[in-house]
């Protein structure tokens, strides 16, 4: 039994009519009639009804289909690794990031890096800030990407690298007073409670000292920016999680401090600059797609 006619029947299922198939395969019409014709000789069986120009698969056919499909992925995939050699065999990629980007950046990233390597393994963890440099150092993670505050930074022995800077906003939903107002003074944040970051040892962050003194502290930017556009506070919220949807809900608050910039960093054991050795490669190649995602996303300049 030939590959190239389960392709060929795979196609044309697909597709419901040969000329469509040979489009898509790039080959003539004929060719993939004839293809068809011949397993279906082979097997016994027909595997389309026809109707006129289209088909419609039998029940033969609708049975075999899966099945052919495991087949060419199969194929695939050990031609792929045979091409590769063994110098990949059983190599792992772990990324480590924190809530500040979206989780459809994330999803960009990680459909790229199986695009491009789809014979490594590959895990991405979600970590508070002040965890991910020490779970790269333990060897948990190869590489990691958080926003950084007063207790969040590098830990000993990593190399690290500030890739951009996030705007923190102070934001309020729209609906409240707070936010028509011209300027909002100190006193007037204590009206309603301030929505801050916990993070992995309950200390709290991305807030202001001594203002008000009802607070809701959440353990993710996206649950906090969900408690204020339900007006439950105010708060800071990453610029990069804000949408266009989000933005008809929230209000940024005219304040003094109404806005702040961080460091959003990458650190990994191995350098990421210029030529790394074999054991840097995965992380390099990995970190050349986040940029690539950040520049797409407007994140950071061209």
């Amino acid at each position: 039994m030939r590959l190239d006619y389960l392709e060929y029947f795979e196609a044309a299922a697909r597709a419901g009519s040969i000329s469509e198939a040979a489009l898509r395969l790039g080959r003539n019409r004929s060719t993939v009639s004839m293809a068809i014709a011949a397993l279906e000789d082979e097997l016994g069986v027909e595997l389309f009804v026809r109707r006129g120009n289209s088909l419609a698969l039998s029940a033969v056919g609708e049975h075999i289909l899966d099945d052919c499909a495991r087949i060419i992925a199969l194929s695939n995939s050990i031609i792929e690794r045979c091409a590769r050699g063994g110098e990949t065999a059983g190599r792992e990629l772990r990324i480590g990031r924190d809530d500040v980007l979206p989780e459809n950046f994330w999803r960009q990233v990680i459909r790229a890096i199986r695009r491009t390597r789809p014979d490594v393994r590959l895990s991405m963890r979600y970590a508070e800030s002040d965890v991910l440099p020490e779970l790269v150092r333990d060897g948990q993670l190869d590489i990691a990407y958080f926003m950084a505050s007063g207790r969040s930074g590098p830990a000993g022995g990593l190399y690290s690298r500030v890739i951009a800077r996030i705007g923190m906003r102070m934001m309020v939903a729209r609906g409240h007073p707070l936010h028509a107002m011209s300027y909002v003074a100190d006193a007037d944040l204590s009206v309603l409670p301030q929505i801050t970051y916990l993070d992995s040892t309950q200390q709290e962050r991305f807030h202001l000292d001594a203002m008000g003194s009802e607070r809701i502290a959440l353990s993710s930017f996206e649950l906090g920016k969900d408690a204020i556009c339900d007006g439950l506070g105010w708060g800071y919220v990453p610029e990069s999680l804000l949408s266009e949807e989000d933005e008809a809900q929230l209000g940024q608050i005219n304040h003094g401090l109404g806005a702040a910039w961080y460091p959003y960093l990458v650190c990994s054991r191995e350098p990421l600059v210029a030529a790394a050795q074999a054991e840097g490669l995965l992380p390099r190649h990995a970190h050349d797609i986040v940029l690539a995602q950040m520049r797409s996303d407007g994140l950071i300049a061209e």
